[in-house]
């Protein structure tokens, strides 16, 4: 449960930050805002966003959201997690199945 927990509490910190972003209209480089602008600080959720892309430099001091990246990462996350549960699911009825041959 708290692996699931701490998954929400990113998942929310991202969507707050992304509302931030969008608040702002800083989602194009040209609107591009300072993080003192957007009122938000540069924390983990921050860095993490600046590591996939999803929040950019346009200039020295000066970020954007890009949305594009940001749905394109959403998509990969759901992706994996569908991988996920799938492989759980194949392990589920394989232990099954072979737990029905011993017998």
């Amino acid at each position: 449960m708290g692996a699931a927990a701490a998954v929400a509490v990113m998942r929310r910190k991202e969507r707050d930050l992304r509302e931030d972003f969008f608040t702002a209209g800083a989602i194009q480089p040209m609107n591009a805002r300072s993080p003192s602008d957007l009122g938000v600080d540069e924390n983990m959720t921050w860095k993490r966003m600046c590591r996939r892309s999803v929040i950019r430099e346009a200039s020295p001091g000066l970020f954007y959201w890009d949305e594009d990246v940001w749905q394109a990462l959403r998509s990969m996350r759901l992706r994996m997690a569908l991988m996920m549960a799938g492989t759980i699911i194949l392990v589920g009825v394989m232990i099954a199945y072979g737990s029905m041959q011993l017998k």
